[in-house]
């Protein structure tokens, strides 16, 4: 009963719902008439001949002791003889001439007949001879076997009109609907204009198409709205971020007072920071296009050096080292953009969450790892922010963009990111870009 519940409670098409209730009425509808040729077959051997013979021959036997014998029938469905002891009797069957009193049937209910012919008899003794009743019912059962057959095939129309119902809804209902799955399946969210085609036999599906090719327009107007934004939106955040560092080139090259040169040094990486930020945000935002031309290859084992000297700054004479382990040369398919901007929030989380130690970069089987001493770092709550990130659209005003690009930039090409405490304390981020791994050289 449990298995039945679960098979019935699984999530099922409206082809299979239908389906299944079309096959239980055809077998429900086999099994009643099967039942119904049963119980019409059952009529032939039912005990109202029995009853029917013993009416018949009370009278037949008053009419033989009235002397009566011409009115006993000898033709048709009922017959009857009297046979007396010793006599011949020529009009009666030779199967029936010898049987002593009792009942009879050719259908095995009773005494067994001798003949093909189908009968109940009710021989009774009737001094100085017997009483012979018959019954014919051989035409009652040759109506009953065509009775069976029609049934029969009344069953083999019904389950044969049940198929083609069945097809009839899968060309007409499920292929249909497939088919524009299919199709909303294969427009390309980049491409402008695609519909689907309203030109299906069926209603319901023309009824589909329709509002489907509505609320594709609508998404697409909403698109060309969202990509006009971002375009304009790039174009006036990189103008002032253009004539800021415009402004800082030309402070840099103007005497100043020693005390003005850490703040310029950190408008200088400010600036860098956040036009790195806004390209990633911009990247992010555009649908990932399939590949058409050369693949753009980042050397991983030349950039990361390069991010480690960009982010020395950021130690502001603290006791701790920012510093280079293992490098096994490798290379990716990926932006160089994307996987500074991926590695560079790990080295500033970690020397951010940092007091004392040190912070060690390395690269080993595609595996890009920052571990640090983490004299202030919380790893339980850093993986807990960083799952949260991932769940969420944007990040929560206020915590930051670091773990939300990671993620979104490691969701994008295919890596993995993972926080971990290390033995002995500290914390070891991993970024696992070994998906996206080619060959040196290789375009």
């Amino acid at each position: 009963m449990s298995r039945l519940s679960s098979l019935l409670s699984e999530p099922r098409s409206v082809h299979w719902w239908i389906s299944a209730a079309l096959i239980v009425f055809g077998l429900m509808m086999v099994a009643a008439l099967s039942i119904q040729a049963f119980s019409s077959q059952r009529l032939i051997e039912h005990k109202i001949w029995s009853d029917l013979l013993e009416v018949l021959s009370a009278d037949y036997a008053g009419r033989v002791r009235r002397g009566d014998f011409a009115s006993l029938p000898a033709q048709g469905v009922i017959r009857a003889w009297y046979v007396e002891d010793g006599r011949a009797a020529p009009a009666v069957p030779g199967y029936l001439a010898h049987l002593a009193a009792g009942r009879y049937s050719s259908e095995g209910i009773v005494g067994t007949l001798p003949t093909n012919d189908s009968v109940h008899v009710l021989v009774v003794d009737l001094p100085p001879g017997r009483l012979i009743t018959v019954i014919d019912i051989a035409e009652l059962e040759q109506q009953q076997n065509r009775d069976s057959v029609l049934s029969g095939l009344w069953a083999l129309v019904l389950l044969a009109l049940i198929c083609g119902v069945i097809a009839w809804l899968h060309a007409n209902l499920v292929r249909p609907v497939r088919d524009l799955a299919a199709r909303m399946q294969a427009i390309d969210p980049g491409s402008v204009g695609e519909r689907l085609p309203t030109t299906y036999k069926r209603e319901e599906v023309r009824v589909i198409a329709h509002a489907s090719n509505a609320h594709l327009e609508r998404v697409e107007r909403f698109i060309e709205r969202e990509r006009s934004l971002l375009d304009q939106a790039s174009h006036e955040f990189r103008t002032p971020i253009a004539v800021i560092a415009g402004a800082l080139d030309v402070l840099r090259q103007i005497p100043l007072p020693d005390a003005s040169k850490p703040a310029l040094a950190r408008m200088t990486h400010a600036v860098e920071d956040l036009s790195e930020t806004m390209v990633a945000l911009l990247y992010l935002a555009r649908e990932a296009a399939p590949a058409a031309g050369p693949v753009e290859v980042t050397v991983l084992h030349e950039l990361l050096p390069r991010l480690v000297r960009d982010h020395e700054h950021l130690l502001r004479g603290k006791p701790m080292q920012l510093r280079l382990g293992e490098l096994e040369p490798a290379a990716i398919a990926a932006p160089e953009a994307m996987v500074r901007i991926a590695v560079s929030n790990l080295l500033r989380n970690a020397i951010e969450n940092t007091d004392a130690g040190r912070v060690e970069l390395t690269l080993r089987g595609g595996v890009i790892a920052v571990a640090d001493s983490g004299s202030g770092f919380d790893p339980v709550e850093a993986a807990r922010r960083y799952r949260d990130s991932l769940r969420r659209p944007m990040p929560v005003r206020g915590q930051g963009l670091g773990l939300f690009l990671i993620g979104r930039i490691a969701d994008r090409f295919g890596w993995t990111v993972s926080i971990e405490p290390v033995a002995g304390g500290g914390t070891r981020a991993t970024l696992d870009v070994s998906a996206g791994v080619v060959a040196l050289g290789g375009d």
